[in-house]
Order: structure tokens, then sequence, then C-alpha cells
């Protein structure tokens, strides 16, 4: 009798396992695949929203943008209505930026490939902290805290 149960079992077994990946196979070719694909407008348009920082010591000021003095040269950078200059927390205009200032801020890039003033913050150059005179060690360390 056991024989015959198994013989029968098997087949049932079988055929509802083939109708299971049938089932499965149909539905994945029924779910859509979405792939999100950026056109090349939408990712020049990503690049020029994008920003990024600066800094340097301005070499001139020259009608609507700002040069900076670089190691290999200048940097010029545009200046339009919509960037905003501060120098100690306070709103400053263009004509108001001196050479020998120190500038700091965000730019982002123009459609001609040039870069324009987002914001930025004039004022001395950032210094760094004076290093510490002597030898320390781990003993010594200790012995401080």
């Amino acid at each position: 009798m056991n024989h015959i149960q198994h013989s029968m079992l098997r087949p049932f077994a079988l055929a509802t396992l083939a109708l299971a990946l049938a089932g499965s196979a149909i539905a994945a070719d029924a779910t859509p695949q979405v792939v999100a694909v950026k056109s090349t407008e939408t990712r020049k348009a990503s690049v020029r929203r994008a920003t990024y920082p600066f800094r340097g010591e301005v070499a001139a000021v020259e009608g609507k943008s700002i040069v900076l003095a670089k190691k290999s040269g200048t940097r010029p950078i545009e200046v339009s209505g919509e960037s905003l200059l501060e120098r100690d927390g306070a709103v400053i205009r263009l004509e108001d930026v001196k050479p020998g200032d120190y500038l700091r801020g965000m730019l982002q890039k123009t459609d001609d490939g040039g870069e324009a003033l987002v914001r930025a913050s004039a004022g001395g150059k950032y210094d760094k902290p004076a290093p510490r005179t002597g030898k320390t060690t781990a003993k010594m360390d200790k012995a401080e805290r």
C-alpha cells in the first residue's frame, strides 16, 4: 500500500512544482522593469546646480568678476546679482572687495564653462593653530590628565 500511495503522490508533486515554477515565471514577466535613465539635459542641469567650495586671495576686481591669485596664474569668478558677499556677517557689495582680501565660499559652473559665485565671505586668511613646542611622550600625556 505504501508503494501505491508513493507512486500516486509523485506525479501530483511534480505537477504542483511545475505549476509553481510556471506561475513565478509569468509573474516575473508581468512585473514591469523600471530603469531610471537620466537624459543628457538632466545630467547637465544637475551638474549646473551642484556647488563646490573655493578659497583664495583676491588679485583684482574687474567689472563684474573677481580674479583670485593662484600658484599657476589667476582664476576669474563671475559675480551676479544673485551672488552673496559678506564680511564679518554683514552683506557687502562687489565694490567693497579689494585686492589682498581672502575669500572663501561656494561656486558653481556656468553654461560657458566658467565659474559663478554663489556666496562668499571676505576676511583674513585662516591661520593654522601653532604647533606645540617640545616633545611629548605618552607618560607625559598621562601625567597631565
